[in-house]
């Protein structure tokens, strides 16, 4: 498995008041915070779990939740090569998506099998159950296997 461990990759960051506002600082409650719909790989992934969650019981659909983080080099090579193939884009969009950062400790309590490496993806039912984790980097051909596999549980 290639990705990268909490321990290895966590970066610290200081905050002063003068950098940060009170403001800023402040997260939403869950039932506050507002999805966002990015693309990523010509795919539409939610950032808001339970919103995702909700979709997916009205769509009758399964959700995939991706942990990673911006500055991990085997997130940005799934990102930018494994999941750009046309055949995993096929089989992904039978789910509903959704990309969260490893530091977002709000995201992360929906997937309690999560044991900080990344990339990580979480095959789950509608109703929070999960079906299978999927952890590390993995080239095109091995994470579709991976996928077919789960459709077939």
């Amino acid at each position: 498995m290639l990705g990268c461990s909490e321990k290895k990759e966590q970066k610290e960051v200081t905050f002063t008041s003068r950098n940060i506002s009170k403001k800023e600082s402040v997260k939403p409650s869950p039932q506050e915070a507002i999805d966002t719909v990015k693309s990523i790989a010509n795919l539409s992934w939610h950032s808001h779990v339970e919103t995702a969650f909700e979709l997916a019981k009205k769509e009758h659909r399964d959700v995939i939740i991706m942990v990673g983080e911006d500055y991990c080099r085997w997130c940005t090579k799934m990102k930018e090569g494994t999941l750009t193939d046309k055949r995993i884009g096929v089989e992904l969009k039978k789910y509903i998506l959704v990309s969260v950062k490893r530091s977002d400790k709000e995201a992360i309590k929906y997937v309690p099998d999560f044991d900080g490496n990344i990339p990580s993806f979480f095959f789950m039912t509608a109703n929070k159950e999960m079906i299978e984790p999927v952890v590390g980097y993995f080239k095109a051909d091995d994470f579709l296997e991976y996928i077919k596999e789960i459709d077939e549980l």
